[in-house]
């Protein structure tokens, strides 16, 4: 686990670097510099590549995240491996092109109504489709070299940087809304540039043919792996970004454009857990091929513990000040507080059962996590069909956060019955216990006039709080080493 942390917290801090950057945006940009319809356009755009990036690859970034300990080989390119998987990408590109442009006047009918704004603008999907398609198998390449950190850098930080300068330019006039689309667009196609250029001049950039074969065993395993990726990747997707959809479809761009600006608070939950499994995948997938379930026990119970004492701290944080953070956003977001309340607890589940997925994905057994991620899309469609119409984006929220929890709940299950790991004990009944005592002390702390300094000063005092509890009762090892390195 010393190598998960040591690189995660790393990451952790880039990605944190990147929150505050993104937090500046959708503070300005996304409340007061756009419409909720321009939020929306923005946001269902990245969706849908979101979506459709991962499609194109055709599961070969699963392949880098399940079989790349098999292929790795640097004198021989690993393989042929990146070559062949950007050639993969590309064909996947042709064919989601001849698609789009077969049903773009259908796509474009749809939305000409509720959503003229993406109606308009649905030819960026091309660009940005190839792209992230290209981007998922340079992080997933990079992650798994052991270059975790370059991935969150570019993703968390550079894009952030490019977005709030267009933004501002936008705000002062310099820039019309027209080239900031664009200008948004492209700062995401162009995090696959900045992968080639950092990969190549860091010398990992493995390019060129393979002499040695392939065995027809290791073949026959990629070809499977691939086409259970490419339902598992856009299974995951799909769950993600289904909501933000059916918010579009059904109740227009606007309504999307605020569900989306809510997501994100609830979305900072989630930033330190990511990082961990991003790092964790490489490692686990290791441990797998060299058959120590000694040390994927040791991971899978750390990951559930840190993961849950940071989410837990960070949702009390903010849903602890819910009425204040919302007091402080325009009339059209008063919703917002409960979507952000449903997506932090959903965020806070899935932080609190670890690199449960990875786990399965790395596995022999990784096919089992397509077939319960097929089954989580049929739900997580089908509630929010149901719950959108007589909620708003209120109920998309709580289908998040069901699927959330069923999904995760499921994957629990399964790890204990087939591999034989529990990773629950005393530790985290302990780290329950301090979460909902500081969640008291926050909620006895009264709140001032002003309420940027009522936030502050409120969660100073829940920070010291749960700050000296978590490091004078050592319940997690790992924690203790974070905060001893900030004190110096």
């Amino acid at each position: 686990m010393g190598i998960v942390i040591r690189q995660a917290f790393k990451s952790t801090i880039y990605s944190y670097i990147g929150a505050g950057l993104g937090f500046l945006t959708v503070w300005f940009m996304n409340r007061l510099w756009l419409t909720p319809e321009q939020n929306g356009l923005l946001n269902i755009l990245i969706s849908i590549s979101l979506i459709s990036g991962s499609l194109v690859n055709l599961g070969m970034a699963g392949v880098a995240t399940r079989l790349f300990p098999h292929l790795r080989d640097s004198e021989n390119n690993h393989h042929g491996f990146l070559m062949k998987a950007m050639l993969t990408t590309t064909i996947g590109f042709v064919l989601f092109a001849a698609v789009y442009w077969l049903t773009r006047d259908a796509i474009v009918a749809r939305n000409e109504a509720k959503s003229a704004l993406f109606a308009q603008h649905t030819e960026l999907l091309l660009p940005l489709t190839f792209f992230i398609g290209a981007f998922y198998i340079l992080d997933a390449y990079s992650r798994s070299i052991f270059q975790s950190t370059i991935g969150v850098i570019v993703k968390e930080v550079g894009l952030r940087i490019v977005i709030l300068a267009a933004a501002v330019a936008y705000h002062w006039n310099i820039i019309d809304f027209e080239s900031f689309v664009w200008i948004y667009c492209g700062s995401f196609c162009s995090m696959s540039v900045a992968m080639l250029i950092y990969l190549w001049r860091d010398r990992s950039l493995a390019w060129g043919k393979s002499s040695k074969k392939m065995s027809p065993e290791l073949k026959r395993e990629v070809i499977w792996v691939a086409g259970f990726s490419v339902l598992t990747g856009l299974s995951s997707l799909l769950i993600s970004s289904i909501d933000k959809i059916i918010v579009n479809d059904r109740l227009g761009l606007a309504a999307a454009g605020i569900f989306s600006v809510a997501t994100y608070f609830g979305s900072i939950i989630q930033i330190p857990a990511r990082s961990i499994v991003r790092i964790a995948s490489g490692v686990i997938a290791e441990s797998w091929k060299n058959n120590d379930t000694a040390n994927i026990l040791d991971i899978y119970k750390k990951t559930c513990l840190n993961q849950f004492i940071i989410g837990s701290f960070l949702f009390i944080a903010i849903c602890g000040n819910l009425d204040l953070l919302v007091g402080l956003l325009p009339v059209e977001y008063a919703e917002a507080k409960y979507v952000i309340f449903w997506m932090g607890l959903g965020y806070l589940i899935d932080m609190a059962t670890g690199a449960n997925g990875v786990l399965i994905g790395t596995s022999s057994k990784y096919k089992y996590d397509t077939y319960f991620m097929l089954l989580l899309v049929v739900f997580t469609f089908t509630t929010n069909w149901i719950l959108i119409p007589k909620l708003g984006i209120t109920g998309a929220a709580v289908a998040s956060c069901s699927t959330f929890a069923i999904y995760n709940f499921l994957r629990f299950l399964f790890i204990w019955r087939v591999f034989g790991m529990q990773p629950y004990d005393r530790k985290m009944l302990v780290a329950l216990m301090i979460a909902t005592f500081s969640a008291l002390v926050l909620w006895l702390v009264p709140a001032v006039s002003n309420a940027y300094i009522s936030i502050a000063l409120r969660v100073a005092v829940f920070s010291l709080v749960f700050g000296l509890l978590l490091y004078y009762s050592k319940v997690s090892e790992d924690m203790n080493k974070v905060i001893q390195r900030f004190r110096g």
